[in-house]
């Protein structure tokens, strides 16, 4: 039978995605806190007005407190967020062909980006950023998107109260309601969505004698923590090296998408088009001053997406070998301290 990886079904892709999830997680030393950046606890500076943990603050409370739960919860969060993109790319038909290779893609490039840094709070900000885009491409439909809209801000909400570094992706809300034109009613419901987790969020801290805009300011400080493009300001370090590499695969997709843009369906286009959008805005994210590397696992989500369409239009050897040379290097970078 000859092997064609670019078009393989749910299972192996799945076990595959389990795989490579288990030994990052299980088979390499953790690197701790080398590329997750420790949420400043506000609630002990004075005056903050901050009476409360933050969310981010407290998965990684959670983490250091029972690291084995921790671990099982980060692997459900990744297997959720490849199964997401998977449905992403199935239930629209983006490739032309039935495909499940960004299931086992989004485990791979996770580890090629983040490596030894994986744990948590990442793969559960990946899972809400997964979760909002499939809900944001479902909306692309006859008719009225209300729950589908109000879900997939809300998940926006959640994800940059626990990594406020994710702030510029607030943009993918109104991008999504242009792009895939929905209705002024939507646009207030999605809106509503998008603030209730802050809104949830000040007022418990009110509740407890805080000030209720206060973890709003937090949330900014944190995002303001910092110099402006710090990742790329010491030179070419082995990380960027391995972002330089994987940033020349996803142009090479993109410039694919580009190429055959018409050999796929009119919805397959647009979703397209807002996939490009999350890529974009995921890498302006790593330009903030208070990114990390670890932020860079967000990238995993709209690549996972976006690759396959380049993989299944290579001839099937070719394809073979690059799936292969990715899987590698996830292994290489898991394996060697080398980010």
């Amino acid at each position: 039978m000859k092997l064609r990886v670019a078009r393989q079904p749910f299972v192996p892709a799945f076990l595959t995605l389990l795989l490579v999830c288990v030994i990052a997680l299980w088979g390499v030393p953790s690197a701790e806190n080398s590329t997750e950046k420790t949420v400043v606890h506000v609630s002990d500076m004075v005056g903050s007005g901050v009476a409360l943990s933050m969310p981010g603050e407290l998965l990684l409370q959670f983490r250091y407190a029972w690291p084995g739960c921790a671990r099982w919860l980060a692997l459900l969060a990744a297997l959720l967020t490849g199964i997401f993109v998977g449905r992403v790319s199935v239930r629209t038909n983006l490739y032309g062909v039935n495909s499940c290779l960004s299931i086992p893609l989004f485990g791979m490039l996770a580890c090629c980006l983040v490596g030894r840094g994986l744990s948590l709070t990442l793969f559960f900000a990946t899972f809400l950023l997964a979760f909002s885009v499939k809900q944001f491409c479902a909306a692309f439909r006859n008719g009225y998107s209300f729950d589908i809209l109000f879900r997939a801000s809300f998940c926006l909400g959640l994800l940059v109260l626990i990594r406020p570094v994710a702030l510029p992706l607030l943009l993918l809300l109104p991008f999504g309601v242009l792009l895939f034109r929905r209705t002024q009613r939507e646009t207030v419901v999605a809106l509503a969505g998008l603030l209730l987790a802050p809104f949830v969020l000040c007022y418990v801290n009110w509740c407890l004698g805080g000030m209720f805009v206060a973890p709003l300011i937090a949330v900014w400080n944190e995002f303001l923590g910092g110099i402006v493009c710090s990742l790329f300001r010491s030179g070419m370090t082995p990380w960027l090296w391995v972002a330089v590499g994987f940033l020349w695969l996803n142009l090479c997709g993109i410039g694919s998408i580009s190429a055959h843009f018409y050999s796929v369906g009119a919805r397959a286009r647009y979703i397209h088009i807002y996939i490009i959008g999350v890529f974009l805005l995921c890498a302006a994210t790593l330009c903030g001053p208070a990114a990390t590397t670890g932020d860079a696992a967000l990238l995993a989500v709209p690549s996972a997406i976006l690759l396959p369409f380049f993989f299944v239009r290579m001839f099937s050897t070719f394809a073979t070998l690059l799936y292969l040379a990715v899987l590698a290097a996830a292994m290489v970078v898991l394996y060697l301290p080398v980010l």
